[in-house]
């Protein structure tokens, strides 16, 4: 997207990308079906961390099996695809942007991406603590229906990968000069309970044990941030 660009042109191109994006996804949708069985493994790992396994779900529909699936695979197709979609939506909107901040708008877009496959990865891999905490108010044979156990996953995975932008959003307000630097370094205490109060907000369970493995990281991310903010703005 371009200054100079009429809103035909503009229009133009984003129903360009949407369908190129669309398209991506559809197609990663294809080898995503096939792959199902292997990647199912990987999602019932954190249930078997905490000792139990897959014969602790259970299906209460006829169809519920087939929902299963196809949300299974439409969640990873969007995962492969993250990254054609993410650069499609830079692509429409960095070019409207000063040529001074473009660079660094580009590299904001590379490291949001990694933010996100590593808050992903890092809900992934802690979601266990979340279910273990859960578990423990129950003494009584734990079924699972497996539509809810799946979306827990999904929901728990796209929430911290989508928290952990959090940085990003930050340096964006920055850039634009909606706030200044040197406000952020004055307002450290407000700023790790405001990131703790979203932590219990968009966090599917709320429970301490996740708060506190997901506010942490998100903090440490903002204060290295905000350093280099600080070295290249004040």
């Amino acid at each position: 997207m371009k200054n100079n660009q009429s809103f035909f042109e503009h229009f133009t191109e984003l129903n360009r990308r949407s369908l190129l994006v669309i398209s991506s996804i559809f197609a990663a949708s294809i080898p995503s079906w096939f792959i199902y069985d292997r990647f199912i493994n990987v999602l019932l790992s954190p249930i078997e961390r905490i000792g139990l396994s897959q014969k602790s779900l259970v299906v209460h529909q006829v169809t519920e099996a087939l929902q299963v699936k196809l949300s299974v695979v439409i969640f990873l197709s969007f995962y492969i695809c993250l990254p054609i979609i993410v650069y499609n939506l830079a692509a429409f909107l960095i070019p409207a942007a000063s040529k001074q901040y473009k660079k660094i708008s580009w590299f904001l877009t590379l490291l949001s991406l990694l933010f996100f496959y590593g808050g992903a990865f890092f809900a992934y891999y802690n979601m266990h603590h979340a279910m273990d905490f859960f578990f423990s108010f129950t003494d009584v044979t734990v079924g699972i229906r497996s539509q809810y156990y799946f979306q827990f996953i999904f929901r728990f995975i796209l929430f911290i990968g989508i928290f952990f932008q959090f940085p990003i959003v930050v340096s964006v307000l920055v850039l634009n000069k909606v706030v200044q630097v040197s406000y952020l370094l004055n307002k450290r205490r407000e700023i790790f309970v405001l990131i703790l109060f979203t932590a219990a907000v968009v966090t599917p369970t709320g429970d301490p044990i996740s708060l506190v493995l997901v506010t942490l990281p998100t903090y440490i991310f903002y204060e290295l941030l905000i350093f280099i903010l600080k070295r290249k703005f004040d």
